[in-house]
């Protein structure tokens, strides 16, 4: 099996994030099995590429920067997986602009490419079902949660013993559908103590947060998986947020926290591991 990937951002991209690391794990399992022939940001890959690669498998995350004429190269030999991290059936991306997340016909895109994937990989039941709610998409799949590696998962059991000695944690940051000011302004009306992290990388990301009793987090979108959310949880954090736009809320393990949810997040990368390898296969 000889897989290439395809994603808008690759994790150390001066503004990648979330849905890079999750993009990671995925990569580095691919490349111990020894399936990984290439790795590229959505850009680079042309339709010239494509049709000398046709016997490939292409596993597609974001694709924001994917010409219309490589979509259609892809189309032509159904030989692509999509790994979807939001909606991008909808032209903006975000379904929160519209009554009950329907999305109206005028502002729909990529259906064609999308119908025509081997498989559409999606991060939780809410994703799912925005999806079926908006499209006559049927070969979709919820892998329920985004993925972490052995590392990230054991620092984060190491750290959640930790005593939490401050309040409140708000996310740090200048990208608008990040939504800090919001979370700054709840934290004000609710008489919160908060305070404003940030970090260079994950791990020190990871050791911040896991002083804070809570974390506030305003969705600016129905969040598929929202990654800070999941870690917040494993580092036995209270989550603060609106239920309702949180994918992974849906999910029956939504319940658990700290060690016990850690042991969840392996399984289900595990089962979501040996997913991508049977649609890999086949």
């Amino acid at each position: 099996m000889e897989v290439i990937f395809v994603g808008d951002l690759l994790k150390g991209d001066g503004s990648a994030g979330g849905a890079e690391l999750n993009d990671a794990t995925l990569v580095a399992y691919f490349k111990k099995r020894n399936w990984l022939v290439g790795m590229h940001r959505s850009h680079e890959i042309t339709a010239g590429f494509v049709e000398d690669n046709k016997d490939k498998t292409y596993v597609i995350s974001n694709f924001a920067n994917l010409s219309t004429s490589t979509k259609a190269a892809l189309y032509k030999y159904s030989n692509y997986l999509i790994y979807e991290h939001d909606y991008k059936f909808a032209k903006c991306r975000n379904p929160i602009f519209f009554a009950d997340f329907k999305v109206p016909p005028h502002e729909m895109t990529n259906l064609n490419f999308f119908n025509k994937a081997k498989r559409l990989v999606c991060l939780s039941k809410l994703h799912k079902d925005i999806f079926e709610l908006n499209t006559d998409i049927k070969n979709i799949e919820n892998i329920k949660c985004s993925l972490f590696s052995d590392k990230q998962l054991e620092l984060l059991a190491k750290l959640n013993k930790k005593e939490k000695t401050r309040s409140c944690a708000v996310i740090k940051s200048q990208d608008p559908r990040k939504r800090t000011h919001d979370a700054v302004q709840f934290c004000i009306n609710n008489n919160l103590d908060y305070e404003l992290i940030s970090a260079k990388d994950n791990e020190e990301f990871f050791r911040i947060l896991s002083e804070f009793k809570n974390l506030v987090f305003i969705a600016g979108h129905p969040e598929p998986t929202p990654r800070v959310i999941v870690e917040a949880k494993m580092l036995n954090i209270n989550v603060i947020s609106q239920k309702k736009l949180i994918g992974v809320a849906y999910e029956d393990w939504f319940k658990l926290n700290g060690d016990e949810l850690i042991e969840e997040v392996r399984k289900m990368r595990e089962d979501a591991f040996e997913l991508f390898e049977k649609l890999i296969e086949n």
